[in-house]
């Protein structure tokens, strides 16, 4: 059955948010002709790869709908373990879509330089799979921008400006005393207006080195996350490695059974010849085969 005829509910759901409103917009390809859509069906890797993508961008559009409003929603200077979790979550999701993404191309970029070898996929069907693609690009960046944007930062910001101020505040009340008269209470107000004037400036300061802070956490998860695929990678080379040494054992295995069998062979043939001498018995063989080719020549010409 043809996929044009039998899109799955997950990318149904997916071209429906996209006409409810998100950021870019992945079409769905035009129909294709009856003598032409018989050859294009669910085999197809460009569908299969379709499908999964689809899939892995609605759980990108998710994952960021759960951190935008986890965000705005709460106090991101407290609630810092479930933010970066998230985050974290999130990234996992963008790099798994552009992975599948990149498998998308290759199966464009196939067809593309070898028209010839499918003349099933027509111009028009051709032209809709890179739209899809660049559609599906398009929405995967402005995903990692809006997880990234100015917006969210200055959140970041405001919130941990609000907590240094908080506990400025507390330090402060712990610290406040009588004033004896209105001279010293005159010298009070003006040195807490001093200490609030360097107050701000310590808070903007404590606010922007807390904002690097986390922006260099973000950067170590992304290190952790390439770490791991390279752990994952290693873990399969060692096994492949291990698999082959297997094969090269029992190649050399095989190698001394065959050597064993020859010798026998060998010492058979001397026996039958009355000699033990490996160059005369080697004469003897390659004579009996430059006979063997001459009685063919002969037989055959």
């Amino acid at each position: 059955m043809p996929l044009t005829e039998s899109m799955d509910d997950d990318e149904e759901e997916f071209h429906n948010n996209n006409q409810n409103g998100n950021s870019s917009t992945i079409s769905t390809p035009p129909p294709t002709s009856a003598a032409t859509s018989t050859f294009i069906g669910e085999d197809d890797p460009f569908y299969m790869f379709r499908g999964d993508l689809t899939k892995k961008i609605l759980l990108v559009d998710q994952e960021l709908t759960t951190y935008t409003t986890l965000v705005q929603t709460t106090d991101t200077a407290v609630n810092t373990h479930a933010i970066k979790e998230t985050k974290k979550q999130l990234k996992r999701h963008i790099k798994h879509a552009e992975s599948t993404l990149a498998d998308l191309e290759t199966t464009v970029r196939v067809v593309e330089r070898q028209r010839e070898k499918f003349p099933h996929i027509h111009d028009g069907e051709m032209e809709s799979r890179k739209e899809f693609v660049r559609e599906s690009k398009s929405r995967i960046n402005d995903s990692k921008m809006m997880m990234q944007s100015e917006e969210m930062k200055q959140k970041f910001l405001r919130d941990e400006r609000a907590l240094t101020e908080r506990r400025r505040g507390v330090v402060g009340n712990n610290g406040n005393g009588r004033v004896p008269d209105l001279e010293q209470g005159n010298a009070s107000t003006s040195t807490n207006n001093n200490n609030n004037s360097n107050g701000v400036t310590n808070s903007a300061e404590r606010s922007e080195t807390m904002l690097m802070m986390q922006q260099q956490d973000d950067t170590l998860d992304d290190l952790d996350l390439a770490v791991t695929r390279v752990g994952y990678m290693a873990e399969s080379i060692h096994e492949e490695i291990e698999s082959q040494n297997k094969m090269l054992t029992d190649l050399g295995d095989d190698l001394a059974d065959a050597e064993e069998q020859l010798g026998v062979v060998m010492g058979k043939l001397a026996k039958l010849l009355k000699t033990k001498s490996r160059c005369q018995i080697g004469l003897i063989l390659i004579l009996s085969l430059i006979v063997l080719v001459l009685f063919f020549l002969v037989l055959y010409t």
